[in-house]
């Protein structure tokens, strides 16, 4: 049996270089002009529905992934699967209807979808941005440990509006008024 060193001997000598992950233009994704979007972290932006153009751009933007907070069946929306599956985009759709569905199980949902696909590159849309923040809020708060006023904050800054007296609530907030 020959000693395993002198096996490797005989393999030709290949580079030992992991892939670059893709360089990503935050500032680049917020020019396009999508609604409302904004830097959550680096190569995270929250968004409203991006169109047809926009979704396109993101790849050479080093963009690789959309989350899509919206049914299917919402106006205004289902067609991006198609374009993003042309594009090479991988795209999930977490359906989160309304302010309803901004939830703490949704919150856990939207974080195991980061984990899988990496946060970097990553789009995370609804039809204004609102549904975005209020998931990132809870997100901060059941999935960070983040204590419910820093939460708060950070799913404003992500882009809740609407949805603020109902997270304030689960994050057993006093209302704003008070």
């Amino acid at each position: 049996m020959k000693p395993l060193l002198a096996l490797f001997a005989l393999a030709p000598l290949v580079a030992c270089t992991a892939e670059a992950p893709p360089q990503v233009d935050d500032q680049a994704v917020l020019d396009l002009g999508i609604r409302n979007a904004v830097l959550v972290e680096p190569g995270v932006v929250s968004t409203g529905q991006p169109t047809e153009e926009q979704l396109a751009a993101l790849p050479a933007l080093g963009y690789r992934t959309v989350i899509q907070l919206r049914p299917a069946d919402e106006e205004g929306t289902g067609w991006e699967e198609a374009q993003a599956a042309e594009l090479g985009l991988t795209f999930l759709r977490l359906p989160v209807s309304g302010i309803e569905g901004v939830t703490e199980e949704n919150a856990r949902a939207l974080d195991a979808a980061l984990a899988d696909v990496g946060r970097s590159g990553v789009v995370v849309a609804c039809a204004s941005g609102n549904r975005v923040g209020g998931l990132f809020a809870l997100r901060a708060h059941y999935c960070e440990g983040a204590a419910p006023e820093e939460a708060l904050e950070l799913g404003k800054q992500a882009g809740m509006t609407r949805a603020e007296p109902a997270v304030r609530e689960i994050l057993g907030l006093p209302d704003d008024e008070e």
